[in-house]
């Protein structure tokens, strides 16, 4: 059996499946009598998008964070992350004329934690998703790529976060270059001939990257059949947030800035879902797929919200979801141990 983990994107709500997986580690560690485990051992490959996308590459570091930590680091990361002072706002027209955000806080942390290390180096296979703005492709960075493309297809985990959460308006796009392109300008080549990539946020074509991690594996393990995979999905919060046509029609392009951005993640996410349970139900083993999407209670639907309020919120709306579906985690722990 092939096991695969894959986790949306989502912004600060990557709080929940980082609370989430820290819960279902700590289970799997005591199940398996082995502190030392981590939550990338369990798995034969990691698949995120955005957020998602952080938290596969730190499952994925060489030094083997715990979940724990890894939790512990977006609490701290949010609120520098998602800061900007009133000169800032002022200067971008508060998102309208620019990006929302500055990347600094999120690359200078990517690198701290992450270092130097490649995609080629990670110990499992994985797939964290992009889209590349200048020849209109969506880009899969993987481990697998590295094998057929060599270095032009290996990319720095810390710019791999980069390129995977920048979320159109709220942060520029990310100017990303391969191994192939390092090693040139360390023999002399000038930076304007370097290749490099002009990346966007995944999110906008697979926030669930379910879907697309399913097609990876089959391409990495062809003789397996579907019924051979088990993965499991996991989302960054159920947004029920209703938009009633007494307002939406009123919309302009101003008022449709922020909501768009809201439907477009959570539709796409809830697609794939139904995809993926057909796909599953129909050779027979819709158990071999299982999606977990919390409830986001009193935290707010935005993914820019790094109040210290609403991370509380966000914790514990994770926190409820454990405690109400313990039965759940414990299948989990059997499958996954």
């Amino acid at each position: 059996m092939k096991k695969v983990l894959t986790i949306d994107g989502g912004g600060i709500r990557g709080v929940i499946p980082a609370s989430i997986l820290a819960n279902l580690e700590a289970r799997l560690q005591i199940a398996k009598n082995d502190p030392n485990l981590r939550i990338a051992d369990c798995f034969d490959m990691l698949a995120g998008t955005s957020t998602g996308g952080i938290l596969v590459s730190l499952f994925l570091s060489p030094q083997r964070y715990r979940a724990s930590e890894i939790l512990e680091f977006y609490q701290q990361l949010g609120p520098t992350l998602f800061h900007r002072t009133i000169w800032q706002m002022a200067a971008s027209g508060f998102g309208l004329f620019r990006s929302r955000y500055k990347e600094d806080a999120l690359y200078d942390f990517s690198k701290k934690l992450l270092g130097d290390t490649y995609i080629s180096e990670v110990a499992k296979e994985c797939l964290i998703t992009a889209y590349e703005m200048s020849s209109r492709k969506a880009l899969l960075f993987s481990k697998h790529a590295v094998t057929k493309y060599g270095s032009m297809a290996d990319y720095r985990l810390c710019d791999i976060v980069r390129a995977t959460t920048a979320a159109p308006t709220y942060f520029s796009p990310a100017k990303v270059y391969p191994r192939s392109s390092h090693e040139a300008a360390e023999k002399g080549a000038s930076a304007e001939s370097l290749p490099f990539r002009n990346l966007v946020d995944g999110g906008i074509y697979a926030n669930n990257p379910s879907m697309c991690a399913l097609v990876e594996s089959i391409k990495l393990w062809p003789d397996v059949g579907i019924t051979g995979y088990s993965m499991l999905s996991v989302g960054t919060g159920k947004a029920e947030k209703p938009y009633l046509y007494e307002k939406t029609r009123r919309f302009g392009y101003i008022g449709w800035l922020s909501p768009i951005i809201d439907i477009m993640l959570s539709s796409v996410a809830e697609t794939v879902n139904y995809q993926m349970n057909q796909v599953f139900t129909s050779v027979g083993a819709p158990e071999n797929y299982i999606r977990i999407e919390p409830l986001l209670l009193d935290a707010d639907v935005d993914m820019d919200n790094a109040s210290p309020k609403n991370i509380r919120a966000l914790v514990n709306a994770a926190q409820y979801f454990i405690d109400h579906n313990g039965h759940l985690l414990d299948k989990l722990v059997e499958t996954y141990s």
